[in-house]
Formats: C-alpha cells, sequence, structure tokens
C-alpha cells in the first residue's frame, strides 16, 4: 500500500481530456476495489480469493433440470414455436451424436491398443539383453498346477468344515 501511497496521480483536469477518458475509468474501478477490499478483507480469506467463482447463476431452473423448450405447438398452430422445437431438437441431436462411440469403433480402439502394446512390450530386453516376452516355461506352468490344485484343496476343506456345523433345532414348548 505504500507504493500507491507515494505514487504520483495525475490531476483532475488532464483525467477529463477526452483521450484521458480510458485512463480516468481505469483509476476509478481502481479506487473502488481498493475500498471493496480493505471494507471487506477480514470477510474474505486468501483461500476464497484463489478459488474464484464455484458457484453458477442460473435465472432458470429449465437447463439445470434438463427440461425441454417451454412453448409447444403442434399441427401448425403456431409456426414460430414449431421452428424454434426443431432447431432445439437438432441442436441435440448434433450433440448425441458426437458424444455416441458405436460399440464396433470402440472395439476395434481397443484392440488397436492391445496390438500397439504387445508391439511395444516385444522390443524390450531384459538386464541380459534377451527379449523379454510373454513368460511360458516349464516351471511357470508346474507352479500354475501347484496353485490350482492347493486352491481346489482349499476349497474342498472349506465346505466340508461348513458341513460338520450343525443346524440348530428350535427348543420344544413342552
Amino acid at each position: 500500500m505504500d507504493r500507491r501511497v507515494s505514487k504520483k496521480k495525475l490531476s483532475k483536469h488532464l483525467l477529463e481530456m477526452k483521450f484521458m477518458k480510458r485512463t480516468k475509468e481505469k483509476k476509478e474501478l481502481q479506487d473502488e476495489e481498493e475500498i471493496r477490499s480493505q471494507m471487506f478483507d477480514a470477510e474474505v480469506t486468501p483461500a476464497m480469493r484463489v478459488e474464484g467463482d464455484r458457484f453458477m447463476i442460473e435465472s432458470s431452473y429449465g437447463p439445470i433440470e434438463n427440461l425441454k423448450f417451454g412453448r409447444l405447438s403442434f399441427k401448425g398452430m403456431n409456426p414460430e414455436i414449431e421452428t424454434i422445437m426443431l432447431e432445439d431438437a437438432a441442436r441435440d441431436e448434433n450433440t448425441k451424436q458426437e458424444m455416441e462411440v458405436s460399440d464396433q469403433e470402440m472395439a476395434d480402439r481397443y484392440a488397436n491398443l492391445v496390438g500397439t502394446m504387445q508391439k511395444k512390450f516385444a522390443t524390450k530386453r531384459d538386464a541380459e539383453g534377451k527379449r523379454a516376452g510373454p513368460v511360458s516355461s516349464p516351471s511357470t506352468s508346474k507352479l500354475i498346477a501347484q496353485t490350482s490344485s492347493f486352491l481346489a484343496q482349499v476349497r474342498k476343506e472349506s465346505d466340508q468344515s461348513q458341513a460338520k456345523k450343525p443346524n440348530f433345532q428350535k427348543p420344544s414348548e413342552d
């Protein structure tokens, strides 16, 4: 603030000249902004200043609720409204077409991506300089077989332990 106080001010008559109108308006806005900032400095936190506008003000709830155009006309009763309705429908259809991706196009892109990734990793080499491709050695298949047999055994034991639990009976009311 000391900088602004020591800053030289332009004379009133100079600011009223035609070519200085913009400068005068700019100076007035700066002065008003300075007064506002001093007035509300205690209420407005720095986080609020940085974050900016978080809310959007809408005069109608129509766009928020995705409502259709407010006035409707059918069978040529009001041609102006019908043209507006047609334009609105065409605009909505264009936005849907831009956003939609067909299943076939998505599948093609995914297949292309998978192929690209396979090509990328097919050229990779490990620390010894050998190609690092998909590992399918006998030790890997043996490990997979052991794992599947272990899982089958665990499932069998858990089924047996569940079968051993007695069902509770309701006591007789004698």
